[in-house]
């Protein structure tokens, strides 16, 4: 009687025995799953700040008066395709405007000589410093306002005839596409010219 009782005994301490160990086996399987789908330090703050800059990335561009007239006058094409005045940008002691249109069928000539700067939207400002038509010269804000009443210059350039201003609307470059452009430095002495282009990442 009293050797059956060992028995049971030492059957249950075998049972203990095999429940604890089949206890941490499960434990440590899960454990070690628990660490192979839980994403590690570096993975989880990289996901983070890639989620921070999903939307856009930024870039810094920086031009000379010959690039940026060359990036201007590209806009100023596309913008004049249905245009019946034509005009060029360049910057040289100063930003001028050239251009042609047709008054009473016949082609006239104008040039604008303007001061450049930056709004604070980032957009290029040209505030008129004097106008010719022809080899006259005219009053720039009754030229402007001709210009304005009688011709589309699209959403690209907008005409402030009363303050005698032409603003080059850098957020209307390549908006269809996302893409959004904004002047950073326009330095025409130091012919230096910075902007910021946030291309879309979508």
């Amino acid at each position: 009687m009293a050797e059956k009782r060992a028995q049971a005994k030492q059957i249950n301490y075998w049972k203990w025995a095999f429940a604890i160990l089949l206890a941490l086996v499960i434990a440590t399987v899960l454990f070690i799953g628990h660490k192979l789908t839980t994403p590690s330090v570096d993975q989880t703050r990289i996901s983070q700040q890639t989620k921070q800059v999903d939307k856009n990335v930024d870039l810094d561009v920086s031009m000379n008066k010959q690039q940026l007239s060359a990036m201007i006058n590209y806009y100023l094409r596309k913008s004049q395709k249905k245009s019946k005045i034509k005009y060029r940008f360049i910057l040289d002691k100063s930003a001028i405007l050239m251009g042609t249109t047709k008054v009473l069928g016949s082609n006239v000539s104008f040039t604008l000589y303007a001061k450049p700067s930056l709004d604070a939207k980032g957009n290029i400002v040209l505030d008129a410093k004097s106008v010719s038509v022809g080899s006259l010269n005219v009053p720039a804000n009754f030229v402007l306002r001709y210009v304005k009443n009688n011709y589309d210059l699209s959403k690209f350039a907008t005409i402030d005839y009363k303050k005698s201003r032409i603003i080059l609307n850098l957020a209307q470059v390549s908006a269809k596409q996302g893409i959004k452009v904004n002047g950073q430095k326009f330095d025409l002495k130091q012919n230096e010219f910075l902007f910021n282009v946030a291309l879309p990442l979508k």
